[in-house]
């Protein structure tokens, strides 16, 4: 699929809101939304990719969408995953397509559901590895051809006066001579922050976990290079059991003033007891996951990471490569009102780890859970 490139003028005043790596959590999205008091009729939406997969319910996010679309002004655009799936939608060879009904199966069992078992489950015919696939992927085709057509048009790259959105990145700014090439290197560009590009426009970007690019503190939040004019958005979601959804809005569609909504699916607590700041943490994360085993307990475990000594929830321990490694966590110790809310990630001898306004950290005070009155609907 060649790149598209779709301009539009945002000199109106209106709030720009913007998204990216929904993963088939429609209602973390649609949380955001509400919470932030999204108008159709007020605000401008773009969604920059990934609205597929890693989740619980892909078909019910993507109409969510096309909805969205079909009654405000709302850009959605292509991320990498959503280029992988519809591209295995569409597939008609019958040795790719079993193939296909195997990943997607094991999709299931990664992430809970994939966008293909939720198709065939909605027709009334559960996947097997004896069906005629061809004649399968034929009514899947004909009956899904709304929502794959729409999967079809949406644009690579969405530019404004002062913006640039695209869900992995671009080696440059001159789009004109991006247009018409191959888009996917666009839509999946690891670590792009890395590559210490700087714009002139404001490039937004998904697809890399922001977490990613910090350091001591793990932070969901979205990392905005105000130096560079990049904006990178992933909150994880779906790709981290701590991740979240991050909304960013820009009042009269400028990069000040801006707020962030975070939802994720964690169960909440309400804080009981004040902490203080301990200074900045130690972090393992993905990438930088390899450990020294030290004392393996039951429940706790001392590990060495990068000459750091810490303990950690041994189910958090695992091999890799024939290596240790570790999960995502760190040591680092939250500063806590009471009275503030808090996601809570796990709970051991070691006190409660938690998320507090997309930052994690530990927390060793009383605390209340709240019960969760969220309606999961799409």
């Amino acid at each position: 699929m060649e790149t598209k490139i779709q301009r539009v003028s945002i000199r109106d005043g209106k709030r720009l809101m913007i998204v990216s790596d929904i993963h088939a959590h429609g209602f973390l999205f649609m949380e955001a939304l509400e919470k932030a008091g999204y108008s159709a009729e007020k605000d401008r939406l773009v969604i920059v990719g990934d609205m597929l997969e890693k989740g619980p319910d892909s078909l019910g996010s993507l109409r969510m969408v096309m909805n969205l679309r079909e009654k405000g002004e709302v850009y959605p655009l292509m991320g990498n995953v959503d280029w992988w799936r519809y591209h295995h939608l569409i597939e008609e060879n019958e040795e790719a397509q079993r193939q296909i009904i195997q990943n997607s199966l094991d999709c299931a069992n990664w992430w809970g559901n994939s966008i293909l078992l939720e198709m065939a489950a909605e027709m009334g015919e559960p996947l097997n590895a004896d069906m005629d696939v061809q004649s399968f992927f034929h009514r899947i085709q004909d009956r899904y051809a709304k929502e794959i057509d729409f999967l079809a048009t949406l644009p690579s790259i969405l530019e404004t006066e002062e913006m640039i959105f695209v869900h992995g990145g671009i080696p440059h700014e001159r789009l004109d001579e991006l247009e018409g090439t191959d888009q996917y290197p666009y839509l999946k560009r690891d670590d792009f922050m890395a590559e210490g590009l700087s714009f002139k426009k404001w490039v937004i970007v998904g697809h890399w976990p922001v977490a990613l690019y910090r350091v001591g503190i793990p932070d969901y939040r979205p990392l905005i290079d105000e130096m560079r004019h990049i904006i990178s958005l992933d909150g994880g979601c779906g790709v981290k059991g701590d991740g979240q959804v991050n909304l960013l809005i820009l009042p009269e569609g400028k990069v000040r003033n801006y707020q962030v909504i975070c939802t994720d699916k964690l169960p909440k607590i309400t804080a009981l007891e004040e902490q203080r700041d301990q200074g900045p943490g130690h972090l393992i994360q993905w990438g930088r996951h390899y450990v020294d085993v030290l004392e393996r307990g039951e429940e706790i475990s001392l590990i060495r990471h990068e000459g750091h000594n810490m303990r950690v929830p041994t189910r958090h321990l695992f091999q890799m490569n024939d290596r240790q490694a570790c999960n995502d966590i760190s040591d680092y110790v939250l500063p806590v009102t009471p009275g503030e809310e808090m996601s809570l990630i796990l709970q051991c001898s070691l006190g409660a780890y938690v998320k507090k306004n997309g930052v994690n950290g530990w927390y060793y005070g009383k605390y209340m859970q709240k019960i969760d009155e969220r309606n999961h609907d799409l």
